[in-house]
């Protein structure tokens, strides 16, 4: 397994949130000042279990529109 960046970010955006979470501690013990990935390590760990959708919560954005795009990326990130 390649101890990079990188393949930490493709674990991440694969569902892979433990293993990247793991490669990123990693790296920062070799690059202890690299912003990067303590802002990586800061948000995987602040992350919520997905525990379903919240189906109230999702009829807010029924009608998505530019305004409420950013509000409702926002909430999917952090499922």
């Amino acid at each position: 397994m390649p101890l990079t960046k990188t393949y930490a970010k493709i674990l991440e955006s694969q569902g892979f949130k433990s293993e990247a979470l793991d490669i990123y501690k990693k790296l920062l013990k070799k690059y202890p000042n690299d912003k990067e990935l303590k802002e990586a390590i800061r948000r995987l760990q602040t992350r919520k279990k997905f525990k379903g959708v919240n189906i109230l919560k999702l009829k807010e954005f029924d009608n998505i529109n530019q305004k409420n795009r950013y509000n409702f990326e926002k909430w999917l990130s952090e499922l």
